[in-house]
């Protein structure tokens, strides 16, 4: 089985458990590929988090320590995975990239650069709509939607213009939590089902009611767009249990977008536990298998696999081949 994306309390603040503690998890429950992906590191003091300025008064030590921390990681993730083990598991070493702006989206291509040789491919996911996270707590995602004039379709189109230059600019092999604006997204939050708009008029909806990826045309248009693009360069789109994790009904992506991952983007999925903690290596594992093979009847799951020259290639398998994979019996 296999994991794209995966972080630790080593070189995250939010993380809970070491890294070594977490690779042992993975090779203990058998995984054949495990992809160790911290965060890159932030370059600008307005995107630091709570966590991350507690220990310093001074910002700038904290940005540095995120970028010292960025390469302690790559090289602890270059020992493990040089290491042999007793599941033979691969390792594969990745980083999330931040894709909070502009800046830090031409950042993250210098970066990647700078460290090729050890940067073995990306996740490229965005946490920010107008500068604000929308992942972190209810307070955070509330401001980013006041920023978008309180218009739940103003907030997805500047939440997907924003994954569109970072795929555009990046191309990474791996696009994570697709819809990461539904973690904290009231359903009981009524709009105006025409344009969007938080209202109380009588004509106003509960949002949990519409699918918002249908619901306006412009919106559903720049998932097109973006799967598009993914699809060009030869990208993948995790299906990351995370969400399930945090008690939401589906993974990321929600069915409505995996549809269009199967229209648009060939269908090309790859499994996730986005694990911060021992205890969530694998997680919702089984839930997801049901949600792969019950909800979305795919024919086939991909991986990535490092190649004998460095190269990571994508590998597929038939979905019967990955029904009957043995480490379902482990669970």
């Amino acid at each position: 089985m296999h994991s794209h994306h995966s972080h630790s309390g080593d070189y995250v603040a939010h993380g809970a458990d070491p890294l070594e503690d977490i690779t042992a998890r993975a090779i203990e429950m058998g995984f054949a590929t495990y992809c160790l992906t911290e965060h890159m590191p932030r370059i600008n003091s307005k995107f630091l988090y709570p966590e991350e300025e507690e220990k310093t008064t001074d910002q700038t030590v904290a940005l540095k320590k995120l970028s010292s921390d960025f390469l302690a990681f790559l090289n602890h993730a270059s020992l493990i995975k040089s290491r042999p083990n007793p599941s033979n598991t691969r390792f594969i070493i990745g980083t999330e990239i931040e894709g909070c702006d502009e800046e830090h989206i031409a950042y993250a291509k210098k970066l990647v650069d700078q460290h090729k040789d050890t940067i073995e491919f990306c996740v490229g996911s965005v946490h920010h709509v107008r500068g604000v996270p929308i992942d972190f707590d209810q307070e955070g995602w509330n401001r980013s939607l006041a920023l978008c004039d309180n218009n739940i379709q103003k907030m997805l189109l500047s939440y997907f213009d924003l994954q569109y230059k970072m795929i555009t600019t990046l191309k990474p092999l791996v696009v994570g939590h697709f819809d990461l604006y539904k973690l904290y997204l009231p359903p009981e939050l009524k709009i105006d089902p025409r344009t969007g708009a938080v209202s109380n008029d009588p004509d106003s909806v509960p949002v949990s009611t519409l699918s918002l990826i249908d619901q306006w045309d412009s919106v559903k248009e720049s998932v097109v767009r973006n799967l598009q693009v993914v699809r060009s360069y030869g990208g993948l789109v995790e299906i990351n249990t995370a969400a399930l994790r945090k008690k939401l009904p589906e993974p990321y992506p929600g069915k409505e977008v995996c549809e269009l991952v199967k229209l648009h983007c060939d269908g090309k999925f790859v499994l996730s536990d986005d694990a911060h903690a021992v205890s969530q290596v694998g997680v919702c594992y089984r839930q997801a298998l049901k949600y792969i093979v019950e909800t979305l009847q795919l024919s086939h799951m991909y991986y990535l696999q490092s190649g004998t020259n460095g190269v990571v290639q994508v590998k597929s398998m038939p979905i019967e081949q990955f029904k009957s994979n043995a480490f379902w019996s482990g669970l």
